[in-house]
């Protein structure tokens, strides 16, 4: 397999080569299933919803979720419970909904008119750069009440640290389930990185950490000093939800925070 990359193609070469629809293949302690028949694949969702409805549990989910923690990309129990409830009573509840629709018509104008400075200016203008940003844009004013991280570019399109951490939203997205050798070999994973996706992972969490941690620190630090009084964003009402602000709290602000932000690639 690690001759014949990427796996998946491999998987498609053998099953061709078998003249078959369906095939377990063993990789380590896993048995894999690829299916390429539709008719198949209904009948096993039919018969085996309650299996496959399971988030499988990989190196990549487990970097980004830090350890199962999240609403999303975990399996389904007590913690995907907990964290459903969180959001959908403080996130995407239709009275948050309301209450956000001022940010964003802001960001929908701050979007016209960097599409009109781009014009302006002669140049073309880059639709995916530009959805980016919206989306970007929106869900840091949702979260942290602000634009940018920095001062943003000229053209008031993104700055270097918007830039940095969109390459890492998608370089997560980029990891997410894709084939890992120690997701097969347990004994591997922390020890030998064949791949290389744990570094990459690593490398890019930290980086989504570096914008996040600081301003969570710096909102909880306010609301404990009694320098802010009232509520503005998302951050707000994760920090007020909990009066004393422990410890626990300020890692599940920092996890609703992650799930929130990488949600806006969809």
């Amino acid at each position: 397999m690690f001759r014949n990359k990427p796996t998946f193609r491999w998987i498609h070469k053998l099953m061709k080569e078998m003249n078959t629809d369906i095939v377990c293949i063993r990789l380590g302690n896993v048995h894999v299933i690829a299916v390429t028949c539709p008719e198949i694949s209904r009948e096993i969702l039919r018969k085996q919803d309650a299996v496959f409805a399971l988030r499988p549990m990989s190196m990549s989910t487990e970097m980004t979720t830090r350890g199962y923690l999240t609403a999303a990309l975990i399996p389904f129990g007590e913690q995907w419970k907990k964290m459903r409830r969180i959001l959908t009573t403080e996130v995407v509840s239709p009275a948050k909904h309301r209450w956000f629709y001022t940010k964003r018509t802001e960001e929908a104008d701050h979007l016209v008119r960097y599409v009109y400075n781009q014009i302006k200016l002669g140049g073309l203008v880059n639709v995916r750069v530009a959805a980016q940003q919206y989306c970007g844009n929106l869900i840091r004013k949702m979260v942290f009440n602000k634009r940018f991280f920095g001062d943003g570019s000229k053209d008031r399109g993104p700055g270097l640290e918007e830039e940095e951490h969109v390459y890492a939203i998608f370089t997560i997205l980029h990891y997410l389930y894709s084939f890992c050798a120690s997701d097969f070999v347990p004994c591997l994973r922390w020890k030998f990185d064949l791949d290389g996706h744990e570094k990459a992972m690593k490398k890019v969490v930290e980086i989504i950490d570096k914008y996040h941690n600081p301003i969570i620190e710096e909102r909880i630090r306010q609301w404990r000093i009694g320098f802010k009084k009232e509520i503005e964003d998302l951050q707000d009402v994760f920090i007020t939800s909990d009066p004393t602000i422990s410890r626990v709290n300020r890692r599940r602000n920092r996890l609703v925070t992650f799930t929130i932000d990488g949600g806006r690639t969809e």
